[in-house]
C-alpha cells in the first residue's frame, strides 16, 4: 500500500546533490537553515501558491461531496492479467514472490476482484496454506498482524482460530490503552484498526489516528517524516471503517490530495525532490481506495486533469506480462514488473478499498497477563532519522538511514 519517504528516490533526485528541493524552499519560509542551491522562484511564492492551490481544491471538493457518487467500473481484464501474472510469481509452498507481504496483498487483490483464494495455488499449496507455514514469523508488529488478520478475513477464515492462533488476541495485545494507538507508526497503526471486526474500535484508537493529522489535511508515516499520500490514504480508510472520520478532516485529507494530483491524473508519494515529479502506481491505487472509501468517484471530473484520472494513469504502469512495475513499461532498460505494484493495484482495480471483507468475530477485551505483546520499534528521537523533516543540513549517515529504512512498503511494515 505505497511506498515510504525514500522509495522514489529512484526516479527523484535527492538535496545530497546540492540542489534546493521545493520542501527546502518551504522551511526557509519558517527561518530554517537550509542547504543547496536557490530555486529560480522564492519560498513565499512557493508557500502562497500551494495556499491558493489548497484553498481551490477545498472549494471543488467541497462540492464534489453533495453529490451521491458510486463506484467506478471494475477493470476485469486487467486485473485478470495481473493475476496471472502473480500466480507466475507464486512459489511451492504457495507464497507469493517469496514475501509473507506481497501474500497477505494477493489474498486481498483476489477478494476484491471476486476470485477464490483458494483457486491460486502451485503444487497443491494455496497463499494460505503459505501464511500457515510461516505464522511464526507473521506476529512480530500490530502491522503484521493486521495485514495478516486482512487476509485471514479475505479468504472467509475464522481469525480467532488460524493455524493454532487466536489473531485477535494477539492484536489486541498490541494496544496501548493509555494512548490508543497499536503502533506508533501510523501507517501500521492503520493497518491495525482496518483489522478490527466492525464496531470494535476502541473510541480512544480513532481519537489517536484522527489526531495525528497534519496541518496541511495529511497523515505522515511517523512522527518527523510529513505527510504523504500513501500514508494519509490508508489512515482514511481506517477511519471510515472505524467510523472516526468527521467532515473538516475528511474536507482537509481529500484537499491534501488534490494537491499531489499529477499531469499524468495520477498521484505522487509527496512533495518531490525535483518538481514537478510524477506520479507512482503504488500511490495511485492507495489514492483510488482512500476516495472510493469516503464516497468520492476516482474517475470524476472533480479527481481529472483533462480526460486524464487515477484509474487511467494506474493502467499505464500495466506490462503486457500483466504485471505492474513502480516504472512505466519503455521508461528505462530496467523497467520491469514488480510483485509490489502488482498487488497494491487489485483492490483498485476492482473499484473496491480496505477492507475488502470484515474480520468476524468478537474482539477480546483484553489481553492475558501471560501473553507478551510484540515490540514496536522505539520513536525516533531528536538524534534519529525520524527528525529529518525538522532539520536543515541533516549528516549523510542519517540521511542514508531513512532511504534504507524506507525502500518500499513491505521494509517499513516490517520494522514497526
Amino acid at each position: 500500500m505505497g511506498r515510504s519517504p525514500a522509495a522514489t528516490i529512484r526516479s527523484q533526485e535527492t538535496c545530497l546533490s546540492g540542489t534546493t528541493t521545493l520542501f527546502e524552499a518551504e522551511r526557509e519560509v519558517l527561518g530554517i537553515f537550509t542547504i543547496g542551491l536557490q530555486l529560480p522562484i522564492t519560498a513565499l511564492e512557493v508557500h502562497m501558491n500551494r495556499l491558493i492551490m489548497a484553498s481551490a481544491s477545498a472549494v471543488v471538493l467541497a462540492a464534489a461531496t453533495t453529490f451521491s457518487v458510486s463506484a467506478f467500473t471494475p477493470q476485469t481484464t486487467a486485473a485478470t492479467h495481473a493475476i496471472a501474472w502473480l500466480h507466475t510469481q507464486q512459489g511451492s509452498d504457495g507464497t507469493i514472490a517469496g514475501d509473507a507481504s506481497r501474500t497477505e496483498e494477493t489474498m486481498w487483490g483476489l477478494a476484491a476482484n471476486g476470485v477464490s483464494v483458494a483457486s491460486l495455488s502451485t503444487n497443491g499449496k494455496t497463499t494460505v496454506d503459505s501464511l500457515r507455514s510461516h505464522i511464526a514469523t507473521e506476529e512480530k508488529t500490530a502491522g503484521n498482524i493486521g495485514s495478516l488478520v486482512l487476509a485471514v478475513a479475505a479468504a472467509g477464515l475464522d481469525s480467532r482460530n488460524f493455524a493454532g492462533h487466536d489473531l485477535l488476541q494477539d492484536l489486541q495485545c498490541t494496544y496501548d490503552s493509555s494512548t490508543g494507538a497499536y503502533n506508533t507508526q501510523l501507517f501500521n497503526d492503520a493497518l491495525a484498526v482496518l483489522a478490527l471486526p466492525a464496531g470494535a474500535a476502541p473510541p480512544k484508537a480513532t481519537q489517536f489516528l484522527a489526531s495525528r493529522q497534519q496541518t496541511d489535511g495529511g497523515w505522515e508515516f511517523q512522527a518527523g517524516f510529513g505527510s504523504d499520500t500513501n500514508t494519509t490514504a490508508l489512515v482514511l480508510m481506517a477511519l471510515v471503517a472505524a467510523d472516526g472520520l468527521d467532515v473538516t478532516a475528511k474536507e482537509k485529507a481529500l484537499a491534501y490530495l488534490k494537491l499531489h494530483q499529477k499531469p499524468s491524473g495520477g498521484f505522487e508519494y509527496a512533495t518531490p525532490f525535483t518538481p514537478p515529479g510524477d506520479s507512482d502506481p503504488d500511490s495511485d491505487a492507495a489514492v483510488i481506495e482512500a476516495l472510493l472509501a469516503t464516497g468520492q468517484d476516482p474517475t470524476a471530473a472533480a479527481w481529472s486533469v483533462g480526460e486524464k484520472n487515477a484509474v487511467i494513469d494506474l493502467l499505464t504502469f500495466q506490462y503486457p506480462n500483466g504485471g505492474l512495475g513502480f516504472a512505466r513499461p519503455g521508461s528505462s532498460t530496467t523497467a520491469a514488473a514488480d510483485a509490489f505494484s502488482t498487488t497494491q493495484a487489485l483492490p483498485a482495480l476492482a473499484s473496491k478499498y480496505l477492507p475488502v471483507k470484515r474480520t468476524t468475530g468478537v474482539m477480546p477485551s483484553a489481553c492475558p497477563a501471560s501473553s507478551t505483546p510484540p515490540q514496536p520499534t522505539p520513536t525516533p528521537t531528536s538524534s534519529g532519522t525520524g527528525q529529518l523533516a525538522q532539520t536543515g543540513s541533516p549528516p549523510l549517515a542519517l540521511f542514508l538511514g531513512l532511504v534504507f529504512v524506507g525502500l518500499g512498503w513491505r521494509l517499513r511494515r516490517r520494522v514497526a
